[in-house]
């Protein structure tokens, strides 16, 4: 149940099945020469489709704006502040709510420090504003990390653009130039703030982005979406 291709009486008869919506937290980002800018919205977004149908719940339109450092350089990448992100799911929240809402679940695509923090702001406040909302937060790296050998995952030191992005993108059947994916492993200067990350930054892939294969894809986006569920079903049983 996709929120933005709905009427509003039909959000209105909704309701009265389910009081969950998932909400996809992604960004504007460059990820690399094969992944296209929107993959962390469109990780986001699919994964929440996947969830919600395992559970009844509803998917917001995803946030496709996110708090960027090392990768704002790069052309494309579109950065908003902590406060803005903060700000918007709130006050995203505060309508879902009005309406009637209770169960809120944040899904993010975009896994940057600061971006996690904002939403977990958000999530903090919006629980402490009503007594009766329930919220949640699905970190997909916490999950996948848990069961990396297990999934077949290869490159121990993937962190943006790299193995899992790349095959989860392949599973979607979204656009992945191969041909063009790269394997770098960015060495940053320990505890310094870096003026211009583009000097460690060639590609703009933090991990190893070909060894991703469809198949590894499947196994990842397979067990979030079990583990997300179970999530989501403690959280309405509470």
């Amino acid at each position: 149940m996709l929120l933005e291709r709905m009427t509003w009486d039909e959000v209105e008869a909704v309701l009265k099945t389910t009081k969950t919506v998932i909400i996809p937290c992604g960004s504007t980002e460059e990820h690399g020469f094969h992944l296209p800018l929107a993959t962390d919205t469109i990780i986001g977004y699919e994964l929440a489709k996947r969830v919600a149908a395992e559970v009844n719940a509803v998917v917001a339109p995803p946030l496709s704006f996110g708090v960027h450092r090392s990768t704002l350089p790069f052309p494309g990448t579109l950065g908003v502040s902590v406060e803005t992100v903060r700000r918007l799911l709130l006050e995203v929240c505060e309508s879902l709510y009005s309406h009637g809402f209770r169960n809120f679940v944040f899904l993010p695509g975009h896994l940057g420090a600061m971006q996690l923090a904002a939403v977990e702001l958000a999530a903090h406040e919006i629980s402490a504003r009503h007594d009766d909302a329930k919220v949640a937060i699905i970190n997909i790296a916490a999950i996948i990390s848990k069961r990396w050998a297990e999934l077949g995952l290869e490159d121990g030191q993937d962190m943006h653009a790299g193995e899992v992005e790349t095959s989860m993108m392949l599973y979607f059947g979204q656009p992945v130039r191969m041909e063009r994916a790269v394997c770098e492993h960015p060495e940053m200067p320990e505890g310094i703030i870096v003026k211009n990350p583009r000097e460690f930054l060639k590609s703009g892939v933090m991990g190893d982005a070909t060894k991703a294969t469809k198949e590894k894809g499947e196994k990842v986006v397979t067990l979030i979406v079990k583990e997300a569920a179970e999530i989501i079903k403690r959280l309405e049983s509470i």
